[in-house]
């Protein structure tokens, strides 16, 4: 009887979680329809915690702090693209509420920019290696 008490509190507890919005589900299913940001200033915060979903940036300009949704630490790290607070950087991506999903970061004084994701919005880690579609 508690092997099935625990099994029947487990999968409840796996159903709830699931449907919990967080920054690797919000705004994901389609962002070719959404609109277009772009953000220049300076990062404030960078966010890479096991779990917590795509790495993104606090980045300040001068209506105040946006967080920037970048994508796969997988992808990041083959592509060696590694941004640090302080630096400057240029980001065009696609607007999700207060948030943006990065499309293109540019770091212009390290004269590093990587592409996220494609045109209509679709993330490149997704297409294969180095983002080569299959």
């Amino acid at each position: 009887m508690n092997k099935i008490a625990m099994l029947a509190l487990t999968l409840g507890c796996a159903f709830l979680l699931n449907g919990q919005p967080g920054p690797q589900r919000k705004g994901m299913a389609n962002l070719s329809g959404r609109e277009k940001a772009e953000v220049k200033g300076s990062v404030e915060k960078v966010q890479i915690l096991p779990g917590q979903g795509m790495p993104f940036l606090e980045v300040k300009d001068e209506k105040g702090t946006v967080r920037v949704f970048l994508g796969s630490m997988r992808y990041l790290m083959e592509k060696n693209f590694s941004p640090k607070a302080g630096q400057q950087v240029v980001v065009k991506g696609f607007k999700v509420d207060s948030d943006v999903y990065a499309r293109t970061v540019e770091i212009p004084a390290e004269k590093q920019s990587i592409e996220l994701r494609s045109e209509d919005g679709t993330p490149l880690w997704r297409m294969g290696r180095y983002g080569a579609r299959k």
